[in-house]
């Protein structure tokens, strides 16, 4: 991965895919897996141009003091307009998952002008319950670093993966070897990363109305892709998204929970295309036929 230098960082990310692709995806993050979504949008069908960046503290990317104070995720939305102002590039499709699609919210809310679209997976702003300034599955899984506790970071993780039916076998397995990665790297992080705390979007809005208030100033296409199961990212806060976003989408995912980006990432990039193909006029319309399947006339 190269750096890129904005103004007062070096932000360390990847490229996928031609230079002349129809579409130009940013996403940003503590860490890209580097397979899955958004890589895979740089691959047929879609073959996107996709950059992925690796979010300040993070990685080689210029390493963080105390947290700013504007708050991490709009630190982070204001480094990726700097990245795509170093990079040439005008407007873009946004797209992150999580935290990184709390990113994303902000440059809808900052930056409209820069986006074409804004595709936030299993990232809706967290539902409001009293505390606005992180989530208790994040603040656990610090605790549980920063104390080696493996046992808590799995078990968080667990609960956002969502649960599975008995009959689940393989995927079970699946389930378990993804867990395994993923508390490897948590561990492998160093005390310095593993502090940073994200908190939750828009942490001003202490009800659930005041942050639809807020929501409904986004003037962006959004597509909001959530999973029934998830345990951080309620289906009520998607529904809470699509209600309050002018002109947005929203496809709910009975079956996932939050690990959507690695374990059904073609679902993922087939919804991605349609929604970018319908903003663009391309989309093919489907025939419309009567429930006996003969074809109905207009009148």
């Amino acid at each position: 991965m190269p750096l890129q230098t904005i103004d007062d960082a070096e932000l360390w990310y990847d490229e996928y895919g031609p230079d002349d692709a129809p579409e130009t995806i940013l996403s940003c993050a503590m860490g890209f897996a580097g397979t899955g979504y958004p890589e895979d949008l740089a691959e047929p069908p879609t073959g996107y141009k996709v950059y992925t960046i690796q979010a300040r503290g993070f990685g080689r990317s210029t390493r963080a003091g105390e947290p700013p104070s504007e708050g991490w995720l709009t630190r982070w939305a204001d480094d990726v307009v700097a990245f795509a102002d170093a990079r040439g590039i005008d407007r873009f499709v946004y797209t992150g998952a999580s935290h990184g699609a709390g990113i994303g919210w902000y440059i809808a809310v900052r930056n409209p002008h820069r986006l074409k679209a804004f595709v936030s997976v299993v990232g809706t702003p967290h539902d409001r319950f009293g505390v606005t300034d992180s989530s208790e599955g994040r603040r656990e899984v610090i605790r549980a670093r920063l104390a080696g506790d493996t046992g808590s970071i799995r078990a968080q993780l667990e609960k956002l993966g969502g649960w599975l039916h008995e009959d689940e076998v393989e995927r079970r397995a699946e389930r378990d070897r993804f867990l395994d990665a993923a508390v490897a790297t948590t561990l492998t992080r160093d005390e310095d990363e593993s502090r940073i705390n994200q908190g939750m979007p828009f942490p001003e809005a202490k009800t659930n109305d005041e942050l639809a208030a807020i929501l409904r100033t986004v003037r962006v296409p959004t597509l909001m892709l959530a999973g029934m199961r998830d345990g951080i990212v309620s289906p009520e806060s998607s529904l809470r998204g699509v209600m309050s976003v002018r002109d947005s989408k929203a496809v709910f995912f009975e079956s996932e929970g939050h690990f959507m980006t690695q374990e059904i990432p073609e679902r993922l990039i087939r919804e991605v295309r349609l929604f970018l193909d319908e903003i663009n006029g391309t989309a093919q319309p489907e025939p419309r036929h009567s429930r006996d399947n003969t074809k109905v006339d207009t009148i």
